[in-house]
């Protein structure tokens, strides 16, 4: 990110992060001792940092443990993590009629990993008004599914909060068992899939399919290639789940009702982190394939996390690439920078050593079964929030251990890693090469 290197924008973005989960911890703290069931410190904490970094665990029921106070405070923090820091400090000084400054828009833009910030007004304003409009208007057939069986007021909060939750991948639920209650119905499922996979999508390739289906621009070769890489995540996920638990966690229900909850339990661990099926009735190969698509996430610029659909596309393109002896990635008549290949190695590698080392201390710290740690440690990081069950019953340190994967997991663990190196050094020398056997 030259263009950004003397104002630090990872730092900003780390520090942004932090200040709002120091706030939100102790609102969440005070307001539900003043209101609410007094919940320890900790667990105040662990709820911001999962409410701001839209991951979704959780170690207190939301609808019944939080007060409804607590609850805007968790639902305020999950609209400004899935919309980002800069974004959102950036849509406040527009909605103050303050002036956006070259600072400003730099910081914005590089929040959505962008490389100029030509047109960052313009983007925001359009992040903003999609925002408004996709929620809002999905707030209307949860309302109607919800308003059946609870109040009017009632079902009209439970379709905001749901609908928010929804979209900026949170997963956070005021159902205690979270949609578990809707795996035998089309309405409300439906709806969040569209949420879940609107807000992974990415502000840029939601803006892209936009001007495509408005103006009939084309689309750039990162939206398409999201889109592909989004759609074959979730056409092959769907096959691996019905193969996996078509007698084991569908059991019982009807072949069209197996393949829909398939489909969802595609979508979900994408950063989504809601459920139509309890995890612990997975499979082994069940949970096995849904840690595989915890790693992979969301898209970049998206209200998700995880190591992202252009990092996993680019590795299998660069893969098929090194074993037919090309020595360019080309997508469209475009060829793909070395260092974007770098890049999504680097990422890949500290994505998985930060889960390996979390492993460890929770592996030393906590006495549960391991398999349930390592579902538990690639949710927090992927920022989803599925889980066997675990996260209320972990020890202060474990649940401090989730914490930072959950932070490294929203922020980005490359982010994190360039706010705490001091200076970006250029290498001026050219040396001579030398061959190291690989394989």
């Amino acid at each position: 990110m030259k263009t950004y290197s003397s104002l630090r924008v990872e730092r900003t973005i780390v520090g942004g992060f932090l200040s709002l989960v120091v706030v939100g911890t102790f609102l969440i703290w005070i307001l539900n001792m003043a209101w609410g069931k007094p919940i320890a410190f900790v667990d105040a904490l662990f709820t911001a940092t999962s409410a701001l970094c839209v991951t979704g665990l959780s170690v207190v029921n939301t609808g019944q443990d939080l007060c409804l106070a607590s609850q805007w405070v968790v639902l305020t923090l999950i609209q400004l993590g899935g919309l980002g820091v800069m974004t959102a400090a950036t849509a406040l000084l527009l909605l103050l009629r303050q002036k956006i400054g070259i600072r400003q828009r730099l910081l914005f833009a590089g929040g959505l990993g962008l490389d100029t910030p030509a047109g960052a007004v313009r983007l925001l304003m359009k992040i903003l008004k999609m925002t408004i409009l996709i929620e809002g208007l999905c707030c209307i057939p949860l309302f109607i599914a919800f308003v059946k069986d609870y109040s009017p007021v009632r079902a009209l909060y439970l379709a905001i909060f749901h609908s928010i939750s929804a979209f900026c991948n949170a997963g956070f639920s005021l159902f205690s068992n979270n949609l578990e209650g809707y795996a035998n119905t089309f309405w409300v499922p439906a709806t969040v899939m569209f949420l879940i996979v609107s807000g992974g999508a990415g502000f840029l390739v939601l803006s892209g399919v936009w001007r495509y289906t408005i103006r009939g621009e084309s689309l750039a070769p990162h939206c398409r290639f999201v889109l592909i890489v989004t759609a074959g995540l979730i056409t092959v996920g769907t096959t691996l789940f019905l193969i996996s638990d078509w007698n084991g966690a569908f059991q019982g229900l009807s072949p069209v009702l197996k393949i829909w909850n398939a489909l969802f339990q595609s979508i979900t661990p994408r950063t989504a982190g809601f459920d139509t099926i309890n995890q612990a009735q997975f499979s082994s190969l069940g949970l096995f394939i849904t840690c595989l698509f915890m790693i992979v996430g969301a898209s970049p610029g998206s209200t998700g996390g995880g190591i992202k659909t252009t990092t996993f596309g680019l590795l299998i393109v660069s893969t098929f690439a090194e074993l037919r002896g090309k020595k360019h990635i080309v997508l469209w008549n475009r060829a793909v920078p070395i260092d974007n290949i770098r890049r999504a190695l680097t990422l890949t590698v500290l994505y998985f050593g930060t889960v390996l080392m979390s492993l460890i201390a929770l592996s030393i710290t906590e006495s549960v079964p391991f398999h349930t740690l390592v579902f538990e440690a690639f949710s927090a990081m992927g920022t989803v929030g599925l889980s066997l069950g675990i996260t209320s019953s972990l020890s202060s340190i474990g649940k401090m251990i989730l914490v930072l994967l959950m932070f490294w997991g929203r922020v980005g663990i490359l982010t994190f890693m360039y706010g705490i190196v001091s200076h970006e050094t250029r290498d001026n020398v050219n040396y001579a090469t030398t061959n190291i056997p690989i394989g």
